[in-house]
């Protein structure tokens, strides 16, 4: 199944769930909680590795950041971040650092590694 959302498309395939940004300039809060409640309502009570594709979204307001990082953890076994570049990169990284998750969390420009470093968390 595919949800497609205002904000973003998300599946789950081969036990990972895919979770795609559509382009946004900024996510609030509000968009926040919509995303998670989608994601959540998908997962149906079961744990995931996440691919976050971030390449579409420009800024995220740090109360959105905080939900995320708190709210948004729930059901998370690990968490792969795919940005656009290395700045998006450093800035993803400084954000890891700052809020520490619960769940292994990697930030990276390549797809492919991405998933790769995700294997090992799948049930």
């Amino acid at each position: 199944m595919v949800v497609d959302g205002t904000y973003a498309k998300m599946w789950i395939s081969r036990g990972i769930l895919y979770f795609v940004y559509k382009e946004i300039y900024e996510i609030n809060r509000s968009m926040a909680k919509q995303i998670v409640s989608q994601r959540l309502q998908l997962q149906n009570e079961n744990s995931y590795p996440i691919f976050c594709d971030l390449r579409a979204v420009t800024l995220a307001q740090k109360q959105a950041r905080d939900y995320l990082a708190i709210e948004g953890a729930y059901m998370t076994t690990a968490l792969a971040l795919l940005v656009e570049d290395e700045h998006a990169m450093v800035i993803a990284q400084m954000y890891i650092k700052t809020n520490s998750p619960a769940y292994p969390t990697q930030v990276f420009t390549n797809k492919e590694k991405a998933l790769s470093f995700l294997q090992d968390y799948k049930k």
